[in-house]
């Protein structure tokens, strides 16, 4: 899964388009510089221009957010400064502040709030669906059903309750995370594992996923593959896996059980 700061590229990508002078500060988070960042956005909060103004106190709260170790009084402020842009507006500035509404109560704050995680990534969701913020919440809120919000729940019925946001998916990014959130979690509770399959399947078949995770999904396709006896299907990936990782420690494995299923069947 993406990391908040990697989705930063969105405000960087952002502010480069349109040549905004706060695209300094986006590239000096990206850079794990927060000081600098913080510097540059408060430099132009006052600006008379609004979607300037705008953006540089969302910078703001993202950097606070990054600034390590993160204080209380550093959460306060920053969720102040979200809650202010998320409510009064709904721009760029105001959906990416929503996210990091959701950031925050699942993620940064010493007691998770699940419940309210999820309020904000459904709103975010509900009201600007085909965002890149609220693509990039959905796989946060599959999560968030999967593990946290109603665990009295059979493990089968919140991952169905999860798998309901494919639906929702407008980008590859989102369906990816989400096929491969879902195949995990499976693997989690022990649940039949050929379920996993499909999902990782169009996981991998999406292109999107980062190399590590790669190259454990084309391990994991080829061993299932083996095991339902999909034999040709298992011997794809068993290949592709060689081709694209041709030093790593599983490769003496991968080749036994690629000679395996390149036996002619009995």
């Amino acid at each position: 899964m993406k990391t908040a700061i990697m989705l930063l590229g969105f405000c960087l990508a952002a502010g480069a388009a349109s040549a905004s002078p706060l695209a300094a500060g986006w590239q000096a988070l990206a850079n794990y510089r927060a000081v600098d960042a913080l510097r540059i956005f408060d430099g132009v909060r006052a600006a008379t221009d609004t979607a300037l103004a705008r953006e540089a106190r969302f910078g703001h709260g993202v950097a606070l957010l990054d600034l390590q170790p993160v204080t209380g009084a550093q959460l306060d402020e920053a969720r102040r400064v979200f809650t202010e842009l998320a409510d009064i507006g709904a721009d760029d500035a105001a959906q990416g502040a929503r996210f990091f509404l959701g950031r925050i109560a699942q993620h940064h704050q010493p007691q998770p709030d699940p419940v309210e995680a999820a309020r904000q990534f459904r709103r975010l969701v509900s009201e600007h669906g085909n965002s890149r913020w609220a693509q990039a919440a959905l796989s946060r809120l599959a999560l968030l059903q999967i593990y946290e919000l109603d665990p009295a729940a059979p493990p089968a019925v919140r991952i169905a309750e999860a798998g309901k946001l494919l639906a929702q998916a407008r980008t590859p990014a989102a369906e990816s995370e989400l096929h491969y959130t879902i195949a995990n979690a499976l693997f989690f509770y022990r649940l039949p594992a050929a379920d996993a399959l499909p999902h990782l399947l169009a996981a991998e078949r999406l292109r999107q996923l980062d190399w590590p995770t790669r190259v454990e999904v084309l391990v994991q396709i080829a061993e299932l593959s083996r095991l339902a006896g999909d034999r040709v299907q298992a011997a794809k990936f068993y290949r592709t896996f060689l081709v694209e990782n041709p030093r790593d420690l599983r490769v003496y494995i991968v080749r036994q059980h690629l000679a395996e299923v390149d036996k002619p069947a009995p």
